[in-house]
């Protein structure tokens, strides 16, 4: 009987002395900056922005933590999507309000007894324009902020996880570690895939021949 034996897993893997030692530093400083950033969205009233980059800066501190100990592959693929995705769409907002940031108001212009008309006013403003005051341009400094720091994010991500020595999906080529009791069989073993044996040579052999022979006569 053969028993296998259940290895650590890829993904369970410690990180790297580099990732611990020297890319800890650039993670710190995406915390420090989505914290930062967080802050100045609760400043502009952003309440759903916060919320998802206080998520994102929470995801950091658990795999920065206690020297990166929580920093698996796992998390760095699956965060490094996340900062991807989050990247391309801010980039689609920032370019669409790069020429100029739109706003609209309306107004009630004149009501009777069966009619009431309304006037609706649209102001396109520059991205930065000291005279809409500090929230407007605040709100343009995070529209800007946002996409580099997702693209940064997905960078460092793909940079700690190519750091890695092993593969994370697997090999399913590589060899399986088992276990076989009796006959000398230690832990460490390994089972090769089994071998294709060639085909032994088949004999065909003819058909009976019938009517052949002596001819013989009856009472002899």
């Amino acid at each position: 009987m053969v028993f296998p034996v259940v290895g650590a897993s890829p993904q369970d893997a410690p990180p790297p002395a580099v990732v611990k030692e020297f890319h800890s530093y650039f993670w710190w400083m995406i915390f420090v900056i989505l914290i930062s950033m967080a802050v100045l969205q609760v400043v502009t009233g952003d309440g759903f922005g916060m919320f998802f980059t206080i998520i994102l800066s929470m995801i950091v501190y658990y795999m920065v933590a206690d020297g990166c100990s929580n920093m698996s592959m796992y998390c760095l693929l699956v965060f490094g999507l996340i900062s991807g995705f989050e990247a391309l769409f801010g980039l689609l907002t920032l370019f669409s309000v790069l020429g100029g940031r739109s706003s609209t108001s309306t107004l009630v212009k004149s009501r009777d007894n069966e009619n009431i008309v309304y006037e609706t006013s649209v102001s396109v403003h520059p991205f930065f324009d000291s005279r809409q005051g500090t929230k407007y341009n605040i709100q343009s400094g995070l529209l800007l902020a946002l996409p580099i720091v997702m693209l940064l994010s997905a960078i460092l991500s793909w940079w700690s996880f190519k750091a890695y020595p092993t593969n994370l999906f697997g090999d399913g080529d590589e060899e399986e570690p088992l276990y076989q009791p009796g006959n000398g069989g230690t832990f460490g073993a390994t089972r090769q895939r089994p071998q294709a044996q060639p085909a032994a040579p088949r004999t065909f052999m003819g058909a009976p021949r019938v009517f052949e022979g002596q001819g013989q006569r009856l009472g002899q």
